[in-house]
């Protein structure tokens, strides 16, 4: 596919960079290349570096065809996200630059970190060859901790694409009107019948269903569109290949026994930071938050410093670890600390 027809197709700007690995796979360690999808900016791009060093540490055995989505009125630091992943040898990495049509109006919600990148993921097709049938689609906010090759072989059976429920959540159900026997997925992950999504006009399924319903799309945008409209085409995968936030809050009911949920905590495969505040905040309370910094400290972003580590946020988080719930709740009233909602 040319830069020309993807132009015209989605009256779109792309440019396509040379890849900054060209390693070819090997034949003795990986059947075929698993194509990876991320949308990011200039500043998730730091997060993306951790993201891919995490993807590329936990499956040497697999090669990685990585394209990275960017915005055309952005810089992106190529070179310092190719140096910081100069050990690996298994992937190649393209860049495209995008900008959706100019006649569409896509909602946005920056205060809840869904932003147009978010968006641009609909617009899959575009970015890959023909001949490529499938892709797998990962959030920025991810940190893999294990073997993808299971993921990538899945048999979507006919579905769309493959993506996790968030458990007992009743955003569909109370914002979209769906059933609650449809579950509400998470978009954070998405293995997408490329194919298919193709043939069956997919995105102009979504844009249809936002002209539409524009006042449905105030918080998780894409997310709730992409439910709304492919509740029905979508196959449920395991909870270990998108854990989210719920799964390690305890004031968190979800319709899970203890042992189930401990069980997805050991096999995660795929941990995503989805709420806020994120691992790279000072006031993140993840467990799991020093993977994060583990796969970051591979990378040119090594010895990040969270901006919002002040001396004043380190009193309030101290005094928010010893101060009763009750009192803990009237100090963030006074004192503005960030929110805990997961988001």
């Amino acid at each position: 596919m040319t830069i020309a027809q993807i132009n015209d197709a989605a009256n779109a700007t792309c440019f396509r960079d040379d890849p900054g690995n060209t390693t070819a796979a090997d034949e003795s360690t990986a059947d075929s290349p698993i194509y990876l999808f991320l949308c990011t900016n200039a500043e998730y791009l730091q997060h993306a570096a951790a993201c891919l060093a995490s993807v590329f540490a936990n499956n040497s055995g697999l090669f990685f065809d990585v394209t990275i989505v960017g915005r055309p009125t952005e810089m992106l630091d190529e070179e310092k996200l190719r140096r910081s992943l100069r050990r690996f040898p298994n992937y190649s990495l393209s860049f495209f630059k995008f900008t959706p049509p100019s006649d569409l109006v896509l909602p946005l919600n920056p205060n809840a970190h869904y932003t147009l990148d978010n968006w641009t993921r609909l617009w899959v097709e575009y970015f890959f060859s023909p001949a490529i049938n499938r892709v797998l689609y990962l959030d920025c906010d991810i940190i893999v901790l294990g073997d993808l090759a299971p993921l990538w072989r899945t048999d979507l059976e006919g579905a769309l694409f493959g993506a996790v429920d968030i458990p007992g959540s009743s955003q569909g159900v109370t914002h979209l009107k769906m059933r609650a026997e449809d579950g509400y997925f998470n978009s954070g992950v998405l293995l997408i019948d490329l194919q298919q999504w193709r043939e069956t006009r997919a995105l102009d399924t979504v844009l249809r269903y936002i002209g539409q319903y524009p006042e449905l799309m105030c918080y998780t945008l894409d997310q709730d569109a992409l439910n709304a409209c492919f509740c029905h085409r979508r196959k449920r995968l395991e909870y270990i290949w998108n854990v989210t936030w719920s799964f390690f809050q305890s004031r968190f009911e979800i319709p899970l026994g203890s042992a189930e949920i401990e069980q997805v905590r050991r096999e995660a495969r795929i941990l995503h930071f989805n709420s806020s505040p994120k691992p790279w905040s000072y006031f993140c309370e993840h467990p799991l938050r020093g993977e994060y910094q583990k796969y970051l400290n591979m990378t040119e972003w090594r010895g990040f410093v969270p901006p919002d580590r002040t001396i004043i946020n380190r009193v309030r988080k101290s005094a928010s670890r010893i101060l009763p719930e009750r009192m803990k709740q009237a100090a963030k009233t006074i004192l503005s600390l960030p929110s805990w909602e997961s988001r």
